[in-house]
């Protein structure tokens, strides 16, 4: 299970983390791929279905290739680009949605009640920031400068913040577990 868990781990700081020299060093699709590997491990185990988990991981990963190439100057100036970046952040925000329901059945497989409660605490938190984060985005350009660039900051900052916080949720649950045994590196 840890394992699992160091998986998503990377997969989702590879998907966070945009260093761009010519091309992005640490691309979105293997962060996908990664997540993949982390999601099948950890619903194996758990003996849970991963079906949606499953198709949104492959579409997330061949749709963030072009992301490999393309750095947000390049993606502003195609106009048949310009929706892209938020296409992707719908349908990652769509997995990890679909992945708190497994992490809650996960959840459950602890002996305390306090997972179940962070996780759900986490689930939401997570959704309401980042659902209003991409809702808010159409409206900046119908407001004033005045009013909307302290909003950006703000709304930029509330999604560090989260996007972090998960990271760290997702490390404290992944400590929980006891070291790997040797039927779990097989699977």
């Amino acid at each position: 299970m840890r394992q699992g868990f160091k998986q998503l781990i990377i997969g989702f700081l590879f998907v966070f983390l945009k260093i761009q020299i010519i091309v992005d060093i640490l691309p979105d699709f293997i962060g996908y791929i990664f997540i993949y590997n982390g999601i099948k491990q950890i619903a194996t185990l758990s003996s849970q279905s991963y079906d949606k988990l499953k198709i949104l991981c492959i579409v997330l990963a061949i749709i963030s290739v072009p992301n490999f190439f393309l750095n947000d100057q390049m993606i502003q100036q195609i106009e048949w680009l310009k929706h892209y970046p938020s296409l992707l952040a719908l349908v990652k925000i769509v997995l990890v949605y679909y992945l708190f329901i497994l992490l809650l059945g996960v959840a459950k497989l602890l002996p305390t009640d306090e997972a179940l409660f962070r996780t759900n605490r986490m689930f939401t938190w997570y959704m309401v920031i980042m659902l209003s984060t991409s809702l808010t985005q159409s409206f900046f350009m119908n407001i004033s400068m005045n009013i909307s660039i302290p909003l950006m900051i703000i709304v930029i900052i509330a999604s560090f913040i989260i996007e972090l916080t998960f990271l760290i949720y997702l490390r404290n649950i992944q400590k929980q577990f006891p070291k790997d045994s040797v039927i779990e590196k097989f699977v």
